[in-house]
């Protein structure tokens, strides 16, 4: 995935580390921050999932060697692992939970994907018709980067301002590779932006990292009509559109309608910490 590329990991962590297998046949990105003297493991805003990735199927019993490495260097973690690993972990004093990412698996062109379109997309996508909006490509990542930041910094309290600058370094590397898909919706005469998607790309995903709508493109479904415009230009190409989450009840609902599965990934927490401090989080 993504997530486990060296300018991904570069650009958006303040540190990191790695873990890995003979040439590069197993590897484990470690995100890691300092405090009180000690390193730990975090999750960077941006990276959706992390854990162990390989060439072929990462086994519980090779995920779970990875892991008691990881341990025997950094004594905290609360950290993501991905979709292919299969977690052997509750033996091991280790917490975990499960984490929705709903998926819409292309390819084989998008009258056969809104063929299994549920009833409920369709109807709104019918009453989104009546407003005539415009779906236009977008180029200005910054301003993408800054619509996200001004209209949900409030609800993401892990989210700090430097996260958004890390993000644009990551952007800025990506772009130069054409690996930005930007689109935009607009009301009927095009004077007003209702919403926004940035996606992130690379040889088998397109990964839904940054989406914004508008009080007004809400009344229109806006967010309906966008996520189904991005699909019908897709819809040819032997990708996944990863949408990249989620647990929020709201934004759960949305994405499983469009989704053709649903690829949940482990969150893990453990805390090795010596006693007096253990009650403590770095």
């Amino acid at each position: 995935m993504i997530y486990a590329e060296t300018v991904y990991l570069d650009n958006l962590c303040e540190n990191w580390d790695g873990l890995v297998l003979n040439d590069y046949e197993v590897v484990m990105p470690l995100p890691w921050k300092k405090k009180w003297g000690i390193r730990y493991l975090y999750q960077p805003a941006f990276m959706q999932q992390g854990g162990v990735f390989g060439k072929t199927p990462v086994t519980s019993e090779l995920l779970d060697k990875f892991i008691e490495e990881a341990r025997r260097h950094f004594k905290f973690a609360e950290i993501t692992l991905n979709h292919g690993n299969d977690t052997n972990l509750a033996g091991q004093d280790i917490q975990q939970q499960s984490r929705n990412n709903f998926i819409l698996a292309m390819g084989n062109g998008f009258p056969a994907i809104y063929k299994n379109y549920s009833p409920y997309i369709r109807k709104r996508l019918s009453r989104a018709a009546k407003f005539s909006l415009q779906y236009k490509p977008g180029a200005d990542f910054k301003a993408a980067i800054e619509h996200y930041r001004h209209l949900y910094l409030e609800r993401l309290p892990s989210f700090h301002e430097e996260d958004f600058v890390h993000f644009e370094k990551l952007c800025t590397a990506y772009a130069m590779e054409n690996r930005i898909v930007i689109r935009e919706v607009y009301n009927k005469d095009g004077s007003e932006l209702l919403a926004m998607v940035l996606l992130l790309k690379d040889d088998k995903r397109l990964y839904n990292v940054i989406s914004c709508l508008w009080p007004n493109g809400r009344k229109c479904l806006a967010n309906y009509f966008l996520y189904n415009e991005v699909i019908r230009e897709f819809a040819k190409e032997k990708m996944i559109l990863d949408f990249e989450g989620s647990d929020v009840p709201g934004i759960a609902f949305f994405y499983k309608k469009f989704s053709s599965a649903n690829q949940p990934y482990p969150f893990i927490k453990f805390n090795d910490l010596p006693a007096a401090i253990r009650l403590l989080k770095p």
